[in-house]
């Protein structure tokens, strides 16, 4: 499983796998209809983005379960870090070419310099397939490396090399025609992706089987790419003189630089250590733990990436505005924060046993205290992007520079005598980090958030609560239907502290009202408190 949820085979795009919505300014119109309207959309566009993300990741989650189950914890650490570095490869080298390619294509076809957009797409092509065959060696020098699973790293070698082809046409679509089409086809590849590999395993064809179903799917993905690319590509095959070449290159560099920091900070470099000084099976057991602690991070990841486009574009017209609308998107963001970290630590645990079995207790633990990064993560990831809307890339690159040491750092220091623990705490640090750094610029740049901490603090109380209701459960009744349980009063007390104490301010709760669709809205003012 790689870091982002999908299958060597088929990555989600860095850029969202749908084709992204209006992002009409949630804040800008001046009538309360239309800007409830418009942040509505704002925030459907974010659901969309999220159901596109966290669906292939489920997919992946049922077959890393399948795998745990069928083939074993050895097997499942070995299958994890063989998609975690061809993953990383593929994003730091082969999709930093893409979102290079698809901005200098789309902003050459929008100012009609057809001399330029033939060259960037002749330069796009090649730069995949070198890029391509870079990342492809690569993973073969690694596997050649190794006394076991030899078969896998070469099989994963070739589905990048494809990948790579599929993207060099698939860019010069993307800046024509936008996501759709592309987009379309790749969420049916990562729907059909894993449910081909767990026939596979129930056939008995075990582990590389699985790598193959992703190679198989990926040339078939890209046949298709190739065919939208030839059906629709306009750019004339020869222009001449070429343009300047260093601006191209200093912003793919920028890319590199942008995958390479995500890579080592949000998602499981630790994997690589792990593997060094411990096991396959530490491997599995922090794999695991990671990836069902990324599906909240995604969805609030989504959401965000939607509304703050919106909010940072008013930054240079109305600075106070924009602090009001990032001290309230925060303060609504860090109340569900605690609700999640709170289901993470007491429930999350409990349902990683029962799906992946009793193999997995050391991984459940990991969840426990991999749940208070939902902490941070979030908070980063909305400065983060208020920064780069504001087109300020400085602090996000220097917050994500030094987490990277740091979690580079610790996890080389903890990991060989502290194994999984170490890596847990690299994690943790790295991300505090980058949250911290991000939250020290913004206030030294003068952005003042306004958190209102005692608020925060009931609705922390509010969710220890419903965490302390399940945890009880839990104890009380054993087995399957003491989680479920455990999972209604969790739900049951949350609703309850919400409606008698409230967990947001009344305008807080007005504003998420007018912008969640209708029954959700209703929903919201239900489990508020009156008054």
């Amino acid at each position: 499983m790689t870091d982002d949820g999908s299958t060597p085979g088929s990555d989600a795009e860095p850029l969202g796998p749908v084709p992204p919505l209006t992002t009409s300014e949630a804040l800008a119109p001046t009538a309360p209809v239309t800007e409830a309207t418009s942040r509505r959309g704002a925030f459907s566009g974010g659901i969309w983005s999220a159901a596109s993300a966290v669906l292939p990741m489920a997919g992946t989650l049922a077959l890393s379960i399948v795998i745990g189950r069928r083939l074993g914890t050895d097997v499942l650490g070995e299958q994890s870090l063989v998609a975690y570095v061809a993953s990383s490869i593929t994003h730091i080298l082969v999709f930093s070419v893409t979102i290079a390619s698809v901005q200098l294509l789309a902003s050459a076809t929008g100012d009609h310099d057809v001399k330029k957009a033939a060259w960037l797409a002749r330069w796009s092509y090649h730069v995949h397939i070198a890029t391509g065959l870079l990342s492809a060696s690569i993973l073969l020098l690694a596997g050649l490396d190794r006394q076991d699973y030899r078969l896998l790293w070469v099989l994963a070698a070739c589905t990048t090399l494809v990948d790579a082809v599929g993207w060099a046409h698939a860019c010069r679509n993307i800046a024509q025609q936008g996501w759709g089409p592309t987009s379309s086809r790749r969420l049916v590849a990562q729907a059909v992706n894993p449910l081909l590999a767990i026939v596979a395993i129930y056939a008995g064809l075990g582990i590389d089987a699985v790598f193959a179903v992703q190679l198989v799917v990926s040339i078939v993905l890209t046949v298709a790419l190739r065919a939208i690319d030839v059906r629709t590509n306009q750019f004339p095959p020869r222009e001449r003189p070429a343009p300047e070449w260093r601006p191209v290159a200093r912003l793919w560099g920028m890319f590199v630089v942008s995958g390479l920091i995500v890579q080592i900070v949000e998602r499981r470099l630790e994997l690589v250590f792990l593997d060094w000084y411990s096991d396959a099976r530490s491997v599995a057991m922090y794999s695991v733990a990671f990836s069902l602690i990324s599906i909240p991070t995604t969805l609030l990841g989504s959401l965000i990436g939607a509304a703050m486009p919106a909010i940072a574009a008013r930054n240079a017209r109305e600075p106070r505005a924009v602090e009001l609308a990032l001290g309230r998107a925060a303060r609504v963001l860090l109340t569900l924060e605690l609700v999640v970290v709170a289901g993470a630590v007491t429930v999350g645990p409990g349902v990683l046993v029962l799906a992946y079995g009793r193999d997995f207790v050391e991984s459940a633990r990991l969840v426990r205290w991999l749940g208070f990064s939902l902490l941070l993560t979030p908070l980063a990831q909305l400065y983060s992007t208020f920064w780069s809307g504001t087109g300020r890339l400085r602090p996000v690159l220097i917050a994500g520079g030094s987490a990277a040491v740091i979690d580079i750092a610790l996890a080389w220091t903890l990991i060989p005598g502290l194994g999984t623990t170490g890596a847990v705490i690299a994690t943790i640090s790295a991300q505090l980090v980058s949250a911290g750094v991000l939250v020290v610029y913004s206030l030294r740049s003068g952005v003042v958030v306004d958190l209102r901490w005692w608020r925060l603090v009931r609705a922390g109380l509010v969710a220890l609560a419903a965490g302390g209701a399940a945890v009880l459960l839990q104890h009380l009744v054993a087995g399957p239907l003491g989680l479920v349980l455990s999972v209604v009063a969790f739900m049951a007390v949350l609703g309850l502290g919400s409606r008698l104490v409230g967990m947001l301010d009344h305008s807080d709760v007005e504003w998420v009202a007018g912008t969640v669709p209708g029954p959700a809205s209703r929903l919201v003012l239900a489990l508020s408190r009156r008054g």
